[in-house]
């Protein structure tokens, strides 16, 4: 694997892990600290900012 591959990866991962546990966060801190109703578009984003940390770290995962 070349260094410009290692660093892709690399920066592949860290982008993964951040998005992944941003959007964690979020849901969370949603979850526990909303009183009122909350429309539905704002549970969305921290689900789909999950997902697609958790699809880029699936996607470095199986990529040898």
């Amino acid at each position: 694997m070349s260094e410009r591959t290692r660093a892709r990866k690399a920066i592949s991962v860290l982008l993964g892990i951040s998005l992944a546990v941003g959007g964690l966060a979020w849901f969370v801190y949603m979850l526990l600290f909303t009183v009122e109703p909350v429309k539905i578009l704002f549970w969305m984003m921290p689900t789909t900012i999950f997902g697609a940390g958790v699809a880029i770290l699936w996607d470095d995962i199986k990529s040898p």
